[in-house]
């Protein structure tokens, strides 16, 4: 059961994959390292380095299937010497992705 608080509509699997992400669209010379931590049906949450601005869109890609999106950046955490952010995928990744 959900947190009276909770915001999220759809359950978050734990999922630990190397990601890497830009600015959409792509600038060459930027494409920064992250951690993907966790996915659910409609979004993710990772680890980066740099902070992002909340409602930057970026594109995000790792080894994982369906894992290459365009996300929008939902909220940004620090937590210790890097940042913890929450991403909005668009309804595409939603459609084809599935927590088992």
């Amino acid at each position: 059961m959900w947190a009276r608080d909770e915001k999220r509509r759809h359950v978050r699997c734990t999922y630990l994959a190397d990601a890497e992400y830009m600015l959409k669209p792509p600038a060459a010379d930027e494409i920064l390292q992250g951690a993907v931590v966790n996915v659910s049906n409609s979004g993710m949450s990772l680890f980066i380095t740099k902070p992002l601005d909340i409602g930057q869109e970026r594109i995000i890609r790792g080894n994982a299937p369906n894992l290459a999106q365009t996300a929008v950046v939902r909220w940004v955490k620090q937590a210790g010497g890097c940042y913890k952010i929450g991403a909005e995928c668009h309804p595409v990744w939603r459609s084809r992705s599935r927590c088992s």
